[in-house]
């Protein structure tokens, strides 16, 4: 079963990859852009954006095994705080309404059920990306590196930085594009994440992220604070 964190980490990097920032709108100057210049402009995007669409791949490398394993699938999110990831090969289900987040293997006939709050606390980043949250308030950005195509920014959890885990984005200079995203876990696992087909314009009906247990189907609920 997946741990939460690689859950989060999966939401983190699908929100970010959809805020595409039109270059008239918000591109910097040529002098050198500032930490804040970039948040400002993050969050405005983010505010701006209501749901998206998306293929995905997925790619993730664990620090125990030393293997990567691949994935890929569908992504559909609205605001707030509603998400429905489609895995294929192994068929997985992962679908959240706002108020309980589901996890359904298939194949396991088996499907966990948890509290959009305990799941998604605003300590976390995909908190911010799941309107619980907020950037400059829960996050510390810091500008990493810069070259004349990209924006290297790390963000870091004000609180339990060490127990949540890191993001590194690699952000266009030009247009504000998620050109890559690194996420590690505080056990070192890393998860990249690419996305292609982004559709902002197509809308999102409300039956996308609603779960509903087929039979014979086992639910599990964590113990709260587990």
């Amino acid at each position: 079963m997946r741990t939460l964190s690689l859950l989060l980490a999966l939401v983190v990097f699908a929100f970010y990859s959809a805020f595409r920032i039109p270059h008239s709108a918000f591109a910097l100057t040529a002098q050198a852009a500032s930490v804040d210049d970039i948040v400002k402009r993050l969050q405005a995007r983010y505010d701006s954006t209501t749901g998206f669409r998306a293929d995905f791949t997925q790619e993730i490398e664990s620090a125990t095994l030393g293997q990567k394993v691949q994935s890929q699938g569908r992504v559909f999110f609205k605001k707030p705080g509603r998400m429905r990831w489609e895995f294929k090969a192994p068929e997985q289900l992962l679908v959240s309404d706002g108020k309980f987040f589901w996890f359904y293997q298939p194949a396991d006939k088996q499907v966990v059920k948890t509290p959009f709050q305990q799941a998604f606390r605003s300590s976390t980043p995909a908190s911010f990306l799941l309107g619980v949250g907020r950037l400059v308030q829960d996050f510390t950005v810091s500008l990493k590196g810069e070259t004349p195509e990209a924006y290297s920014l790390r963000l870091t959890p004000k609180k339990d930085a060490e127990a949540i885990g890191l993001l590194d984005l690699e952000v266009s200079t030009k247009t504000f594009d998620i050109l890559q995203a690194t996420i590690t876990d505080p056990l070192s696992n890393v998860t990249r994440l690419r996305f292609t087909h982004i559709d902002r314009a197509t809308p999102l009906d409300d039956a996308l992220f609603r779960f509903i247990a087929p039979r014979g189907v086992d639910v599990v609920e964590p113990v709260p604070g587990s």
